[in-house]
């Protein structure tokens, strides 16, 4: 739809007599493996009890009670892989016949070429990410089409219209349409269709706007949107924001940003950070306090759990001590809000402490060296990983890149009491000044972990990519062909 809005309004015939065009196209290959998990069950004579009470069969543990005459226990599967493939294609035309107007669009095909992994997403054959045209008069710009917006309250799709004005000191824009399923840039009833018997099948209408004050030394702005079933029978979400950016006495930066939720009448996100420049600024210190708060809408249910926020505050020191070395370390504190519900068992850890060091150095113009190290410890999950690349520029148009990593996390990979141990190798190739090769390939070796579900096995991953560039750009200065 987007995409036709914006063909129509620029007209078809005048793209073939358009003065200028500029855009790429980025084909993607990746190959991935991996070992799912499976519920399988043991005769209880077989289980071995120990004196906590845990239980486990060759090793495993198992969930059973002394009177279960079968106990369940995760086992792993076969390994299962698939091959995906990506096109993208994004492109601005302009020069169409009227002065000011264009038109841009980001378009991207996606396939499971092989394999009995199922991706997700991969489902999905065709989205149109942007699809829009835009015509500029002095102050004025005037969108129509698919639209992504990036403000306080995150990522926003719509397919509809958007008016901004930009003077000198002062902007403002309103904004409307049929509004976008966040992440997946579809109609709302479109990106449910798999559970079409607990939704409401019906379109939901955004409006909104957005303005703000500039000056010497910063920036304010803010912004309020309202999203509402297209027969107006319920309120979906209903949300502001207010950003500041601004320079302050004794060479101190501030950046902050807040969003309020009008229907639950509660603060959301918000983060506060001030920034200054040390040691004759080669170094670069930045003191930040944050709360984070989940965003519901009032479409799903989960809002009304009353969810928890969390407040935390860190520093951050970046900078050089000398001409080809970098480094950047913080250390930041995290506390959880008191949930309010009946503890059972032991109460959950409510703090959590976040780390991270990465050091740059190049010994010379061609070689690069990087160390990095992260942890964040917090309730009912924790990451460690150690990461190092070396990186050799052969050529200006040829790198290669020879990484390795070493993680232990528990939450997405739940390796448990296990370690991941890996690396591999990387391929940069600027074959000509349109056309730019990648490719990488990585194997992840899991220990399996005492007692985990999963033995000892390998994960290869691999990528390759192909960008191509193509038109002309008025800006620069040798005109490509």
């Amino acid at each position: 739809m987007g995409l036709g809005i914006a063909l129509a309004l620029t007209g078809v015939p005048t793209w073939a007599q358009a003065q200028g065009i500029r855009g790429w196209a980025s084909t993607t290959v990746r190959y991935m493996q991996m070992q799912p998990l499976q519920l399988d069950t043991a005769l209880a004579g077989d289980v071995v009890f120990d004196q906590e009470g845990g239980a486990s069969v060759d090793g495993r543990r198992v969930y059973c009670s002394p009177e279960a005459v079968r106990c369940e226990y995760y086992r792993p599967a076969p390994l299962k892989n698939a091959v995906l493939g990506a096109q993208d294609v994004g492109f601005t035309v302009w020069g169409l016949g009227l002065q000011g107007l264009s038109t841009t669009v980001l378009v991207r095909a996606r396939d499971r070429l092989s394999g009995e992994l199922q991706w997700p997403i991969y489902d999905d054959p065709f989205d149109v990410l942007v699809a829009y045209a835009e015509l500029r008069r002095g102050a004025f710009r005037i969108r129509a089409g698919r639209q992504q917006a990036t403000s306080g309250l995150g990522f926003n799709g719509f397919d509809g219209g958007s008016v901004r004005y930009d003077g000198l000191n002062l902007w403002g824009e309103v904004f409307g349409g049929r509004s976008l399923a966040r992440g997946l840039n579809e109609p709302r009833r479109e990106a449910l269709r798999g559970i079409e018997d607990f939704v409401f099948d019906r379109e939901v209408a955004l409006v909104g706007g957005a303005a703000g004050w500039r000056w010497s030394r910063g920036d304010v702005g803010v912004r309020y949107q309202r999203e509402i079933y297209s027969d107006r029978s319920a309120l979906v979400a209903e949300r502001a924001a207010l950003d500041l950016t601004t320079g302050l006495p004794w060479g101190l930066r501030l950046r902050g940003s807040v969003d309020y939720d009008v229907p639950f009448d509660r603060l959301g996100k918000a983060f506060v950070t001030l920034q200054r420049g040390i040691g004759s600024g080669r170094f670069l210190l930045e003191v930040e306090a944050r709360r984070y708060v989940p965003y519901f809408e009032l479409s799903t249910i989960w809002g009304f759990f009353s969810p928890v926020p969390f407040h935390e505050a860190g520093v951050r020191l970046s900078g050089g001590f000398s001409q080809g070395t970098g480094f950047r370390v913080s250390l930041a504190g995290r506390r959880y809000s008191d949930p309010a519900t009946t503890v059972i068992f032991d109460p959950l850890k409510d703090d959590a402490l976040r780390a991270e060091a990465q050091f740059l150095w190049s010994p010379s113009e061609s070689v690069q060296v990087e160390l990095g190290y992260d942890l964040d410890w917090g309730a009912a999950a924790f990451l460690q990983s150690f990461d190092g690349a070396v990186a050799v520029d052969w050529t200006p148009g040829l790198r290669t890149r020879v990484f390795a990593t070493s993680f232990q996390q528990i939450e997405s990979f739940r390796l448990g009491d296990g370690r991941a141990i890996g690396g591999g190798l990387g391929l940069e190739w600027v074959l000509t000044d349109r056309i730019r090769l990648d490719g990488q390939w990585s194997l992840i070796r899991n220990d399996g972990g005492r007692g985990g579900p999963g033995d000892e096995w390998n994960q290869n991953r691999a990528t390759v990519g192909l960008r191509y560039e193509f038109g002309s750009d008025p800006g620069l200065n040798r005109r490509r062909r």
